[in-house]
């Protein structure tokens, strides 16, 4: 048997140094098109437990609890999960922010199950073989019919490209639709949204 596909401490150091200096270009500006018509569009979601994997400084974490969510928000990186409960404190909302690997979740990490989570742009910073483990790992959090949104490139290093949706999520999570991102930049890095729904 391979042994648990763990993020590195690299990374963690890597992460928690960028948030320290203030270079966190993917943690900016206010929530995508997409996510703002999910959470507040003519078909939004009903409000209830998200999980906000990957969540960095917070910004999307206190979006969604701005809007009646009862929000988790996960990162491996300390230094931005002290700037996450800052903003959260700073926006009066109360939100629970848990530090650990997203790839390796411990059991006791995080209570209950989640009806809504939220990925920009974690699993596309994984290694290939880790995908299938964290989508396994993060859908014994999420209750069945769940949906996960998940905004990733498709193209270059950092990417999760359709046929791995096809593959290594398949077993956990249902493809509803994929959309390519409306906001795109030279090089364009081809960004989509993949919503899937928890098999049962």
């Amino acid at each position: 048997m391979n042994p648990p596909a763990k993020s590195s401490k690299l990374v963690n150091r890597a992460y928690n140094f960028a948030y320290k200096v203030g270079f966190s270009p993917w943690d900016l500006g206010p929530p995508m098109p997409e996510l703002v018509d999910l959470i507040e569009g003519p078909d939004a979601l009903r409000p209830g437990r998200a999980l906000d994997l990957g969540c960095g400084a917070g910004s999307k974490s206190v979006y969604l609890a701005q809007h009646g969510w009862s929000v988790t928000g996960v990162d491996i990186a300390e230094e931005a999960l002290k700037q996450a409960r800052r903003k959260a404190a700073d926006n009066g909302v109360d939100i629970e922010f848990v530090q650990c690997d997203l790839v390796d979740i411990p059991p006791d990490a995080l209570r209950g199950r989640y009806d809504f989570l939220l990925d920009f742009g974690c699993s596309h910073s994984l290694r290939d073989e880790a995908k299938p483990r964290y989508a396994e790992g993060i859908a014994r959090f999420a209750e069945p019919g769940a949906t996960l949104y998940l905004y990733a490139f498709t193209k270059g290093p950092l990417s999760v490209r359709p046929e791995e949706i096809d593959t290594g999520f398949a077993p956990f999570w249902e493809l509803v639709s994929a959309t390519p991102g409306s906001i795109r930049r030279t090089p364009d890095a081809g960004p989509m949204w993949y919503r899937m729904i928890r098999r049962s």
